[in-house]
């Protein structure tokens, strides 16, 4: 049997054909191996450059007219100078009176992470919980920060409080037209003003698109045509990343038809051995 397996594969599948399989095969094996290394480096590259220049600059702006306003500059210049020719000699500026107080990025960077750590630290202790609410209404008092304010904290609860992203359940819903279903997260169980106008107990659901399920459409549905599923949402979020092709192992039927694996032939039917001789 194995030999007719082998007869077979020699006439149906040419040598050309091979190497060229052989080729596919290991460009995208290669690929997936190279590709999650090659996008957290994009990933930290855009952070990077995101906190170097939204955070960084204008940190070091602050620092460096704060140096100057207490006149410690020819001190802040030696020791800036002194880093700068021990990282590198080459990174040295060409005018060090007018130019060595310019902090280096990286240093603006890690002085906005220390403050960021250091407001988050004071928000959480008792004095912060009690004193933050009344900076926030003071704010608020502010013809254009009050338009903007409150929508800017909606969306960083949202995303980073701690209460954030809570999805009540993972469902289905028939969108975006009958007969079509797609995973959505619950958001709220009720809403009130449409409840009372159709006479439904209508809920919201966020239908995530993929790849991105950051982004998506906000649909209110009745709450008997919903279809509750059983799966985190973490498997939630790979189906929908995925594109459907990592689903959950217990939502994987069972067909009656052999799975074909990489490197297997399927059976021979009973007179294709005879053919092929």
């Amino acid at each position: 049997m194995n030999n007719e397996i082998e007869e077979l594969k020699e006439v149906i599948v040419p040598k050309a054909a091979k190497k060229k399989s052989y080729f596919k095969r290991g460009f995208f094996k290669g690929l997936a191996g190279v590709l999650p290394a090659l996008l957290t480096i994009l990933v930290l590259v855009w952070c990077y450059k995101i906190l170097r220049d939204y955070l960084g600059v204008h940190v070091n702006s602050v620092i460096e007219w704060m140096i100057r306003t207490v006149r410690l500059e020819k001190v802040a210049i030696e020791i800036n100078t002194a880093i700068a020719d021990a990282i590198s000699p080459y990174i040295t500026p060409a005018e060090p009176v007018k130019y060595a107080l310019r902090l280096r990025p990286v240093v603006g960077i890690i002085l906005s992470l220390v403050l960021i750590y250091i407001i988050g630290s004071f928000i959480s202790s008792y004095v912060g919980r009690r004193l933050f609410p009344k900076v926030e209404k003071m704010l608020l008092r502010i013809p254009i920060v009050k338009a903007v304010y409150p929508y800017a904290r909606q969306v960083t609860d949202f995303f980073l409080g701690e209460q954030a992203v809570r999805f009540e359940r993972i469902v289905a819903v028939e969108y975006p037209r009958k007969g079509v279903y797609a995973v959505a997260f619950m958001t709220n169980e009720n809403f009130r003003t449409l409840s009372e106008k159709t006479g439904k107990q209508m809920v919201v659901v966020f239908v995530p698109t993929s790849p991105t399920p950051v982004t998506g459409y906000t649909v209110l549905i009745p709450e008997d045509e919903v279809i509750p599923l059983d799966m985190s949402i973490d498997d939630a979020l790979r189906l929908i990343i995925t594109g459907g092709v990592i689903i959950p192992e217990r939502e994987r039927t069972r067909t009656s038809a052999p799975i074909l694996q990489s490197g297997k032939v399927p059976p021979l039917n009973p007179g294709l051995s005879e053919k092929a001789k």
